[in-house]
């Protein structure tokens, strides 16, 4: 069986044209929910450095999103600072895919959570009254949000993620080197 070349690029901000300058963390899903697992490996919080990441995969229908910004918060939970919306990809044998994951803003996130509960409430399963109190509750909260990082939910984890999440945590956390002037000693 032969493999494929997948290519994960995530946009910046609300903005699908441009490529974001941030390493997001990519995570790749069978069609099941499970995590891809693949010779050992499983395809769980892959680095994708300045929002692009080259992966090699087996052929199949994938679903992809990507993360950034992990704050621990208590045993087993983190705060996961900024997702991305998901895509859905099938691979063929040697096939080279490029994927792109649109990262949106709070303000989309939460304004087309509160369009859904208006659908819901045209179509009768909720109560119009609870859509419209959302609404109203994410547009205040979209004011206070003006220019700062995006709505922060917590997400319980297992103990494997835990301990990939804190190698992440730890590896951001390290100094920069600088990078050495020409004519400096090697």
């Amino acid at each position: 069986m032969g493999m494929s070349k997948l290519n994960v690029y995530i946009s910046e901000t609300d903005d699908p044209c441009k490529i974001s300058k941030r390493t997001w963390y990519v995570t790749i899903f069978n069609c099941d929910g499970t995590v891809l697992e693949h010779c050992d490996r499983r395809f769980l919080l892959i680095p994708a450095r300045c929002g692009h990441v080259e992966i090699e995969v087996p052929p199949g229908c994938y679903y992809i999103k990507a993360v950034w910004g992990f704050v621990q918060v208590g045993p087993g939970v983190f705060r996961v600072n900024h997702f991305t919306d998901a895509a859905i990809v099938t691979l063929c044998c040697h096939d080279a895919v490029c994927v792109r994951l649109f990262n949106p803003s709070v303000h989309r996130c939460g304004f087309i959570y509160a369009k859904a509960l208006q659908d819901l409430a045209r179509q009768g399963v909720i109560e119009a009254n609870l859509a419209n109190r959302v609404e109203r509750i994410v547009d205040e909260v979209a004011e206070r949000d003006e220019g700062r990082p995006a709505l922060r939910f917590e997400v319980p984890l297992h103990d494997e993620i835990e301990a990939r999440l804190k190698e992440i945590i730890r590896a951001e956390q390290k100094p920069l080197k600088k990078p050495k002037k020409n004519g400096d000693a090697k």
